[in-house]
């Protein structure tokens, strides 16, 4: 009897157990926030926002004007943005003269998780740390990666979300935009 006690208690516990980490994944999901037509669309403004970087800096975006500019957001946890970083890793080499100043912008909330992956990846630009999430409430980032490039006058000129770019394809959109 006393083992059928034991066995019951336990199922309880897993059971508890498996509903406590389904309700943390739930509010984890909810903390992004949620598809609607805020984005900065093509054509439009890109909003200005300061945030930290990796390397200790404060980066502002309208610090850039002049500057075409690849805004990536991005988290570890998440395969295509992987793949979108390295692509833009390697713009220099693809762009030539037409060098963007690429700022990626990590949604982690670990500081240093964040610095982790940058490194291991070798990011060549400079990682910013949306740790408190406003900067993607502001661009209504819903999925990732996110990928924004904006012209010299800051205005968004191509977007690309939820798949890993081309180099190629942001090479050409990066010349047009230099000329």
């Amino acid at each position: 009897m006393q083992r059928r006690d034991w066995y019951a208690r336990a199922r309880q516990r897993a059971l508890f157990e498996t509903l406590a980490l389904l309700a943390a994944a739930v509010a984890g999901l909810l903390a992004f926030p949620v598809l609607s037509d805020a984005r900065p669309a093509t054509g439009n403004a890109a909003p200005d926002f300061a945030l930290k970087a990796t390397d200790g800096r404060n980066l502002r975006l309208s610090e850039y004007r002049g500057d075409v500019v690849v805004l990536a957001f991005w988290a570890s946890w998440c395969g295509p943005c992987r793949d979108t970083l390295a692509q833009l890793n390697a713009l220099p080499a693809t762009t030539g003269d037409a060098t963007p100043v690429v700022l990626g912008v990590n949604l982690e909330g670990d500081d240093a998780r964040a610095a982790s992956v940058a490194k291991s990846l070798g990011l060549k630009f400079p990682t910013l740390l949306d740790t408190r999430q406003s900067v993607s409430r502001l661009y209504d980032v819903d999925r990732l990666p996110l990928t924004l490039l904006l012209d010299r006058d800051g205005v968004v000129r191509g977007a690309w979300s939820q798949k890993s770019i081309s180099g190629e394809q942001i090479a050409r959109q990066i010349e047009e935009l230099s000329l």
